[in-house]
Parts: structure tokens; C-alpha cells; sequence
């Protein structure tokens, strides 16, 4: 068995370590204390914003650098600095466009290199976006916008996004990427970045055996790290294809799925 000091767990956050109703549950905050104090790493890898995350760091405590933007950044909040940050192409300016032409009713948001958000398009599902994550935002249109994106989001109910999905693949890009990251959110993101990408960098950052990594997770976002990692597990709420890749599922995540993740990595690591 690896001693427990080797290992870096990577939890995914929406409705795998927490849900934006409810918070995280209780369990998973003490086992967490409990992994740390033992001497494991314990860090998220999410599509969610850098902002976004500090509003839980109050609480939760991360031993290692975070993969954010699905993979487009890894950032140490300890010291509060970047350890890689990918941007879209040029490319990307012309595929919004041609997006927004077909479906100028989906809400569309910026994420710049600046850690700024910039809202184009509004709609009830963007609302639900910044208002989940407390995150605030800047009305604007795309000309307007200096700097380098790091991911464009988009947001409507899931069978638009669906039709929003299947047209993106006939888009002529072949240095960019779209990802379904939520049933309401699909993405814009670099070419070969995903959170599977990111983990590997993180481990060359940390000098870090992959196979001594876990990942758990709950969604197609997820897919890559899970199958990047030496461990791949998910929580019981989780689609059955994801479950299907993983070694192990656990409890759902408003049941402490990570807390038992982390109970089983340290009661392993004592036999």
C-alpha cells in the first residue's frame, strides 16, 4: 500500500464534493481534516472559476495547487498564483461568432486571464450560474473585451445545448474544444485541455506518481481525469456510462460520497 503522505486526491466539486443547494456535507469536511492531518494531499479539479472556489476556502482547506476552468488553469490558492494558464486561439473569436449567429438566445459568458467574468448574453440560466457561484460579472459585448480567454460558457435549458452541441461539431476549428460540463452548461475551451491534462501537469509540478493520484468525480467533464488517474471513482449520483469507467463508486454526494472515499483511502493505508 502507498504511504498515505504520496497521495494527491483530486475531488470534482458540483454534486461530487458539494451542491450549490446544500453546501459540503459535514463528513467530507472532517474526513478531509482527518486525510490532511495524516499527512495525504487533498486539492478539486473543476470547471468552476477562481473566485467561485474562494468563497468555500473559509471551510475547506487545500494541500495542493487546484485544477480550474477544466484544466485551462492550475492555480495555488495558498500563495495565490497561477502554476499554468492555457487561453483560447484566436480562433475562438470567430467560432463565437458564427455561434451567436445560429443561436443568439443562449446565454453566453467570458472568462479572461484577468480573473474577470464578462457577461454577453443574459438569460435565466447565466443567472442561475453567477447567482450559484456568487460570482460577479461585467455586462459587456464581445469587442469590448482586451484580454486573453481562458473558456466561454454557455447556458440554456439541456436540449438546446444539445442542438448547440451537435452543431459545434460541424464548426471548422480544429484548435479548440467543446465539453458538456452540466446538464445547463456547455463549453469553449483550448484544444487538449481537460482536467485529465491538467492533473498530469500538476503531478509533473508536484513530482507526483499519477498512479498515486485519485480522482473522483460525477460528470462527462470528468471523464478524462478519471481515466488519467491511478484511482478512478465516483459518487452514486453520477450517469451510469461514468460509472461504468470508474473502480469504485461511493455514496451520493449529499450523503458524504468523498468523506467515504477518504475513510476507505485511510483505513487502507493502516492494514
Amino acid at each position: 500500500m502507498t504511504n498515505i503522505k504520496d497521495i494527491l486526491v483530486l475531488s470534482d466539486l458540483d454534486n461530487t464534493l458539494l451542491t450549490a443547494e446544500h453546501g459540503i456535507p459535514a463528513y467530507n469536511l472532517q474526513m478531509i481534516k482527518k486525510f490532511q492531518e495524516l499527512g495525504g494531499n487533498f486539492t478539486i479539479a473543476t470547471g468552476r472559476s477562481i473566485e467561485s472556489i474562494a468563497h468555500y476556502l473559509d471551510k475547506l482547506e487545500l494541500s495542493a495547487p487546484a485544477i480550474v476552468y477544466n484544466g485551462g488553469v492550475i492555480y495555488d490558492f495558498k500563495n495565490k498564483m497561477y502554476i499554468i494558464k492555457e487561453t483560447l486561439p484566436e480562433s475562438a473569436k470567430k467560432a463565437l461568432q458564427i455561434i451567436r449567429e445560429n443561436f443568439p438566445d443562449v446565454g453566453t459568458e467570458i472568462m479572461c486571464d484577468n480573473n474577470r467574468l464578462y457577461m454577453i448574453r443574459e438569460n435565466a440560466y447565466t443567472f442561475k450560474h453567477v447567482e450559484d457561484e456568487s460570482l460577479s460579472y461585467v455586462n459587456t459585448d464581445v469587442s469590448s473585451i482586451k484580454n486573453n480567454w481562458i473558456r466561454v460558457l454557455f447556458a440554456d435549458r439541456n436540449s438546446r445545448l444539445l442542438e448547440l452541441q451537435e452543431f459545434c461539431k460541424t464548426l471548422p476549428f480544429d484548435d479548440i474544444e467543446f465539453i458538456m460540463t452540466g446538464t445547463i452548461y456547455f463549453e469553449m475551451v483550448p484544444k487538449g485541455i481537460s482536467k485529465g491534462s491538467g492533473l498530469r501537469k500538476l503531478c509533473d509540478a508536484m513530482n507526483i506518481d499519477i498512479k498515486d493520484t485519485v480522482a473522483i468525480g460525477d460528470y462527462y467533464n470528468d471523464i478524462e481525469i478519471l481515466q488519467t488517474a491511478g484511482l478512478s471513482v465516483c459518487v452514486d449520483n453520477a450517469p451510469q456510462d461514468i460509472k461504468n469507467i470508474c473502480h469504485a463508486v461511493v455514496p451520493k454526494c449529499t450523503d458524504g460520497g468523498v468523506g467515504h472515499l477518504l475513510a476507505q483511502i485511510i483505513k487502507s493505508s493502516m492494514t
